[in-house]
């Protein structure tokens, strides 16, 4: 099966330099659909066209326009450009907006495209000689360098056929869209039909979307349901990445959604305020770029506002390439690889352009090493590194999901990374599957190394202690963990040999109540006292007051005399002998009528008072003696 050839082909160019004529000769579509740009003859919006080629494939046509007062709509235009028709009036030569529309293409990374001389029944061929000089020169040292030059008319036809061969030749070398990542669209239009709803359009630039699927709209996080789905007005079930798409969509107003936002599957990626970026400033700006400058950033079909903080200096000359951070005044969505445009805010104007680096990062200083290394380590692209910078950052297990959106990495990639961490130690795995967590070795280093400071300092402060209870224990040594992820370490820990788990108790290893020959002699009187009254043994702070002995003290050793089985714990103030209770038991049973016992009956016949009652027979129900129906107990 022959794969698809989805590309988008942009116009760039001057006004008046005959585009959307161009366009129309190509296609047979006039793209001006706007009333004022019928009335006024110039493009002010987008506008687009489908160019079949000779393959059967369609590519889309983005018609941008050319005045100046209109670079925002061109830059939304842009985004997501495979293929540039850059076009050049042969009467007009190279003019102001050829030379921003270039920049911006060559900022965009747009690395394929061919340039039309157009109106060339206009001039002679001296003239036409010339202008394809300047054409030629303008183009050196950009992306676009070395593209061929078609002059054309669209009056006579002339070259209009060596234009489409040229667009095809180009087309077959494009590097398609990846169609295995998750769908994104940006946003370039939003309009309300008729007896239809909310409809949207724009490049796929990802992913494929099918009719019927669950989105996210972004910035906003709202959930949306494709209801609907339109390529160059021919209804489709799913469009695929390099497509110009119309999508109707259901659950959201026309007035919920703006040119800019963004549709994705649901929960993969995050808004951000504040990037990191390898920057270029145009030499031809000619200015200084000072540190903290506010400026316009365009990424995907989105313009907002924001500030530039270089990190290795306070300034950016012109024609430096430089690492920096954007903060921004609204929020983006954007993945490390995306290109973006930079336009000073006024007078507005672009002055320079980049790669996002990092999607998500912490806010950083002027010269900060740590930062300096982590760009340097993301901007490698490796799976593998770029996992390792961001697990580092982490401080705590997280999910592939996490990591994903964090990063800004595609699932695959995510994969490959903790592949590689996992293989050469420096992550570690709790879990299993998809439920698996992800630690750097490093922190989870660091917990280990809590969890035994805080056992030891917990044994030594309470060296009758049984243990400590482990819910106490992941919360002060494991605070910012999951309760999975921090149940799997403990659990880990004990098959190593590091600690010993007994019910809800956590230990280190071969640590035992230590029990000195003082507090042996008491535990022996405790125990004494408690089997002299086997109805009625004194409570825990009865106990506490006769002896003149601290309470906490001798709750932990009656916790060591029950773990011997030398009495039974009844309740947190109740202690009885062993024997007691099984007198007791024995009592329940022979008095147990067909309609069971009350708490009355059952005191007389054991010959106690309520307040040792009514705690045994709470403690026979927790073992499964007995069972409350209403206000008696009956043998289960």
């Amino acid at each position: 099966m022959t794969p698809r050839r989805n590309i988008i082909i942009g116009t760039a160019g001057h006004i008046d330099h005959g585009k959307t004529v161009l366009v129309k000769a190509l296609t047979g579509r006039d793209t001006d659909r706007l009333a004022e740009e019928k009335e006024r003859g110039i493009s002010i919006d987008l506008g687009f066209a489908p160019l079949v080629l000779s393959d059967g494939s369609v590519a889309g046509i983005v018609d941008v326009p050319g005045h100046e007062n209109f670079v925002r709509n061109m830059l939304a235009g842009a985004t997501g450009v495979d293929l540039a028709l850059l076009v050049v009036a042969a009467d007009d030569g190279v003019m102001p907006q050829t030379k921003e529309h270039l920049a911006i293409l060559d900022l965009l990374g747009v690395s394929r495209g061919v340039v039309a001389i157009t109106k060339i029944d206009l001039v002679d061929e001296e003239m036409l000689e010339l202008v394809t000089d300047e054409v030629d020169e303008l183009l050196e040292g950009t992306a676009l360098e070395g593209s061929p030059v078609v002059p054309v008319s669209c009056v006579t036809g002339q070259g209009v056929a060596e234009l489409r061969s040229e667009i095809e030749r180009q087309a077959a070398e494009v590097r398609l869209k990846d169609e295995a990542l998750p769908p994104r669209l940006p946003i370039d239009r939003v309009f309300t039909l008729k007896g239809i709803g909310t409809v949207v359009t724009g490049t796929v630039w990802s992913g494929t979307v099918s009719d019927g699927d669950q989105l996210e709209l972004l910035p906003a996080e709202r959930s949306v349901r494709v209801r609907a789905l339109q390529v160059h007005d021919s209804d489709r079930e799913t469009v695929y990445a390099g497509e110009r798409a119309a999508m109707n969509l259901a659950g959201i107003s026309r007035g919920e959604i703006s040119r800019g936002d963004l549709l994705t599957a649901p929960g993969v990626m995050r808004p951000t305020y504040m990037v990191d970026v390898r920057v270029k400033l145009l030499r031809d700006w000619g200015k200084v770029l000072k540190r903290g400058a506010r400026l316009r950033l365009h990424h995907g079909t989105r313009e907002v506002l924001g500030r530039i903080y270089p990190l290795e200096a306070d300034r950016i000359e012109p024609g430096d390439r430089v690492p920096a951070q954007l903060r921004l005044e609204s929020s983006i969505v954007c993945t490390p690889g995306d290109r973006f445009v930079l336009r000073s805010y006024s007078p507005v104007t672009t002055i320079g352009g980049g790669t996002v680096v990092d999607a998500h990062p912490r806010k950083h200083k002027v010269h900060d090493p740590a930062a300096l290394s982590d760009f340097a380590e993301l901007e490698t692209a490796d799976p593998g590194r770029t996992v390792a910078v961001h697990l580092a950052r982490a401080a705590r297990p997280v999910s592939e999901m996490e990591l994903m959106i964090s990063s800004g990495l595609p699932p695959v990639a995510v994969s490959e990374g903790l592949e590689a961490m996992l293989s050469s130690g420096l992550a570690v795995a709790l879990g299993e599957n998809r439920s698996a967590a992800y630690v750097h070795k490093s922190h989870c280093d660091d917990a280990i190394d809590r969890l035994r400071s805080d056992l030891e300092e917990f044994h030594a402060g309470k060296p009758l202690a049984e243990g400590m209870v482990k819910e106490t224990l992941k919360k002060k040594a494991l605070k910012s963990w999951d309760a999975r992820s921090a149940d799997t370490l403990i659990e880990r820990m004990a098959e190593n040999g590091d600690l010993e788990i007994d019910g809800k108790f956590v230990r280190l290893a071969g640590s035992q109540a230590s029990v000195t020959s003082d507090q042996q002699a008491l535990m022996t009187d405790i125990i004494r006292r408690i089997g002299a009254n086997p109805v009625a043994p004194p409570t825990l702070s009865e106990l506490a007051d006769e002896l003149g002995q601290d309470r906490r003290m001798l709750s932990e050793l009656l916790g060591i005399a029950e773990k011997e089985r030398k009495v039974v714990r009844v309740s947190p103030e109740l202690y009885f002998s062993p024997e007691a209770i099984a007198l007791a038991k024995t009592k329940l049973r022979s008095s147990m009528g067909p309609d069971g016992i009350a708490v009355g009956d059952f005191k007389n016949h054991v010959g106690t008072t309520r307040k040792y009652a009514l705690p045994l027979l709470e403690y026979f129900d927790r073992t499964r003696v007995t069972v409350r129906v209403g206000d008696v107990r009956k043998l289960r």
